[in-house]
């Protein structure tokens, strides 16, 4: 499956001058807000909504190129094993302040139905971990996002 994966990336994203680190990263990210939304194992529309929204304030793709991702994403996240996966592409590119900001949007899938769910906040608080956020800055996060809802 990761070659599926990997394969399509390379047909459909990546170019001469565009880095295969970066797309992994936008990867990671869409497996990550994917696995806060199926984490109370109700998926509605509005997170749905949300995470396309996320995305596209993120990345710079097309709508199709978004939805595809967002389908490769949900099939890597549902094969997955661990977070660890994910978080490592995060922990190596992503600054500190990217990882504040990552959280905070997982915080924003959580709320896009209107309330936080007990798995909701405990595979936030995971990834948080995974990420090496310091409490006070997940806690900000979860507050800024509200601001979102």
């Amino acid at each position: 499956m990761i070659r599926g994966i990997t394969r399509y990336f390379e047909e459909h994203f990546f170019t001469a001058d565009v880095q295969t680190e970066s797309h992994g990263i936008e990867f990671a990210t869409a497996a990550l807000l994917i696995e806060v939304a199926r984490s109370d194992h109700t998926r509605g529309p509005l997170e749905g909504e949300s995470i396309l929204t996320i995305l596209k304030s993120l990345f710079e793709f097309t709508e199709e190129e978004l939805v595809n991702l967002v389908a490769l994403a949900e099939e890597a996240i549902e094969d997955a094993h661990d977070l660890h996966q994910f978080t490592r592409l995060i922990n190596e590119h992503y600054s500190y302040d990217g990882r504040t900001t990552l959280v905070m949007n997982l915080w924003r899938v959580a709320y896009a139905d209107g309330r936080i769910d007990k798995y909701e906040e405990h595979i936030i608080r995971r990834i948080a971990g995974l990420l090496h956020l310091d409490n006070n800055d997940f806690v900000k996060a979860k507050i800024a996002a509200r601001a979102f809802s």
